[in-house]
């Protein structure tokens, strides 16, 4: 698994949800990436919320 910083420093509360934004505006950071971080449980829902403004959807390999 290769996770972007920004996902572990969610995580791990070393980044709060305000410094993971200002990092997807400076491009260090994707919504893909958070979407990822969901996927693998290190980013709650709400937590994805927060940063991106748009509710976490799930993916399923069918609507792929």
């Amino acid at each position: 698994m290769n996770l972007n910083f920004w996902v572990f420093a969610l995580f791990y509360k070393w980044a709060t949800t305000a410094m993971v934004k200002q990092a997807m505006a400076f491009n260090d950071c994707s919504v893909d990436d958070l979407k990822e971080g969901v996927q693998a449980q290190y980013i709650t829902h709400d937590q994805y919320q927060e940063v991106t403004g748009q509710p976490y959807e799930e993916t399923t390999g069918a609507s792929q």
